[in-house]
């Protein structure tokens, strides 16, 4: 396939300039975006695109669904900027609607996923001294194998996965507690063994319903819940990233209710405001959250009418268009239809509802996650390579039914061409 052959010189002048001025972010496919609408994107030489990528989980509400829009449109020309200096009604009648929709009677708002778990974090040590009695300075917030829970500096030092350029890490944070038993994702052996261990300085266990980052990983059955039982046996607490699984994506309006878990704590981002405007949202009771004291947790810009009208806006469609089933019942079809191409390039299909990987048998150089998305993309399909080995399949919950049987034929195309394509697919080698 010819690489390049088909752009302009608007595209190539892009993708220069991108590479040439640009750092930081997630390794992008070479596509300039420059419209997007629900579930389909546009490039800027007015190619289409099925969306199955999601910005990352972010736009489940499809991209710039017409009521968000219209709340922070609304919300910028009345008072773009009104933080915590102010009592500000709509952050207040948020607040409310969480409590509404998820039970918690308290939340505090900040702008990524990343600040949200370093909150949780900062929360739950409190809660640790405070409530638990734990030693000065010795609160810990236990994690497990492989997480993701941001990059910052702080929520980079949970993973097993460290780049040690950027140490030294944050301490009594991480997968390994404190006495040195590392703790597996999925396994409740180590937990256990971990917590037995360690209860006394253990303040929290954080976790993902389903790993995202990691490549889209499930949880053995009856897990998740378990997990949620040991951390009340040891008195523990249970916090939940739900900031990939939340909002619907993974089938259910909070993926923990699948396992009839109530957490703690529970970090919300991405979907949160309908992929307007950064929002993130750390929810939980008066037992917890009652302990942040003013000034104890913070952002300028992180419960801004535009957020939270957007954030508004987006429960509701959230709530009133049912998406979280719509994500379920087309989880289950996408599933299926893929299963029946019978694709021996594929290993399995991995998540729930409309999070999903598809897992490659035997990646190689000429077939991997990463040309394959680039052959779907000069097809008019966006997905997302995972390392080498995994795709996400992750449409907007809004996508109608005969789009989601087309983007399926399309990368049923892809996975039994790819291997025949010799040289670069749109400039990935």
């Amino acid at each position: 396939m010819s690489d390049y052959n088909d752009v302009s010189q608007e595209t190539l002048k892009a993708v220069a300039e991108y590479h040439e001025h640009t750092r930081g972010g997630f390794l992008p496919l070479p596509i300039p975006i420059v419209k997007a609408q629900d579930y389909k994107l546009w490039d800027s030489d007015g190619k289409e695109y099925l969306d199955f990528l999601s910005m990352f989980a972010v736009v489940n509400m499809g991209h710039s669904h017409p009521k968000i829009v219209s709340a922070m449109v609304k919300a910028i020309q009345d008072r773009a900027l009104v933080n915590t200096a102010f009592v500000s009604p709509s952050y207040a009648a948020l607040a409310a609607k969480i409590h509404q929709i998820f039970g918690y009677n308290r939340c505090v708002a900040m702008l990524s996923g990343a600040d949200a778990t370093d909150t949780a974090t900062k929360i739950a040590r409190k809660w640790g001294y405070k409530v638990k009695g734990i030693t000065a300075g010795k609160a810990f917030v236990l994690t497990t194998s492989s997480c993701y829970h941001g990059l910052t500096i702080s929520t980079h030092s949970f993973t097993s996965s460290k780049d040690e350029n950027f140490g030294p890490f944050v301490p009594f944070v991480g997968y390994i507690s404190p006495s040195g038993i590392p703790v597996e994702y999925g396994d409740l052996t180590s937990l256990e063994k971990a917590l037995e261990k360690d209860h006394e300085t253990i303040a929290a266990f954080m976790v993902e319903p389903i790993q995202g980052a990691a490549g889209i990983i499930d949880p053995p059955e009856g897990y998740f819940k378990a997990a949620f039982s040991l951390c009340k046996k040891f008195n523990v607490l249970f916090i939940a990233d739900e900031v990939q699984t939340g909002l619907g994506r993974a089938g259910y309006v909070l993926k923990s209710w699948s396992s009839g878990v109530q957490p703690d704590l529970v970090c919300l981002g991405k979907a949160i405001a309908g992929g307007m405007t950064p929002l993130s949202i750390v929810m939980g009771n008066n037992s917890v959250m009652d302990l942040i004291e003013k000034g104890d947790i913070g952002s300028t810009f992180g419960a801004t009418p535009p957020a939270t009208e957007s954030a508004l806006a987006a429960l509701s469609v959230l709530i009133d268009e049912d998406l979280a089933t719509r994500s379920l019942e087309l989880g289950k079809l996408m599933r299926k239809l893929v299963q029946d191409q019978n694709l021996p390039q594929i290993e399995t299909l991995t998540g729930e509802g409309l999070l999903c990987a598809a897992v490659l048998k035997n990646p190689s150089e000429r077939f991997n996650a990463r040309r394959l998305a680039a052959l779907c993309a000069t097809k008019g399909l966006v997905i997302g390579p995972i390392a080498n080995s995994r795709v996400r399949l992750c449409p907007p919950l809004t996508i109608k039914e005969y789009d989601l049987r087309r983007a399926v034929e399309i990368f049923a195309q892809s996975c039994r061409e790819l291997e025949s394509i010799d040289g670069p697919i749109i400039g990935i080698p």
